[in-house]
C-alpha cells in the first residue's frame, strides 16, 4: 500500500505496519487508521495518517521527563487489550517551532499503545501534567 506524506513523499507500507487510534487523536476523531514512520537520525518520529497527509510528531515521553508516570485506566487496558506492563508503548506529540530551544511535548494527553496488536487510544490526563512541556534544556527544569 503506498501513503503519501507531506515530509517523506510516497512510502510503501504494509498492512502489519498499521497502527489502530481507537477514536482517532484529539481534533482528528474521524482518522484512526496511522503508520508510525521512525527517522533514525532524529528522536522524533512521525504518526502519519494512511488515508489523509496529516501527521503528527510524536516523541517518546521519557527522554523529555524521565520520571512521567501515570496509571492507565482500566478501561484503556481493556480497549487495548493489554495483558502485561511490557505490551505498553507511550508516545506524546511534539511541537517543533522555528526556534527550537521551544520545542514541546504534550505530557497531558499522551498515546498508549498496545505493541503486541498495533491499537492506542490518546487519553487525556487530569492537570499533572501540562499540554506544553519545554523540555529543549530538560537539565534546568527537573
Amino acid at each position: 500500500m503506498i501513503v503519501k506524506t507531506n515530509y517523506h513523499g510516497d512510502i510503501q507500507i504494509k498492512e502489519d505496519d498499521i497502527v489502530t487510534v481507537v477514536g482517532g487523536m484529539l481534533g482528528y476523531e474521524d482518522m484512526e487508521k496511522f503508520v508510525i514512520i521512525k527517522d533514525e537520525d532524529i528522536f522524533v518520529e512521525f504518526l502519519q495518517n494512511i488515508d489523509e497527509q496529516v501527521a503528527f510528531a510524536v516523541m517518546d515521553p521519557f527522554m523529555a521527563k524521565p520520571d512521567y508516570s501515570f496509571d492507565i485506566p482500566e478501561n484503556i487496558i481493556h480497549i487495548l487489550g493489554i495483558d502485561s506492563p511490557e505490551d505498553v508503548v507511550i508516545k506524546t506529540v511534539v511541537v517543533i517551532p522555528d526556534d527550537i530551544s521551544k520545542i514541546r511535548t504534550n505530557l497531558q494527553a499522551p498515546i498508549v499503545f498496545n505493541k503486541k496488536n498495533n491499537r492506542g487510544v490518546q487519553i487525556v490526563l487530569d492537570d499533572t501534567y501540562p499540554m506544553r512541556y519545554e523540555f529543549y534544556d530538560k537539565e534546568d527544569k527537573q
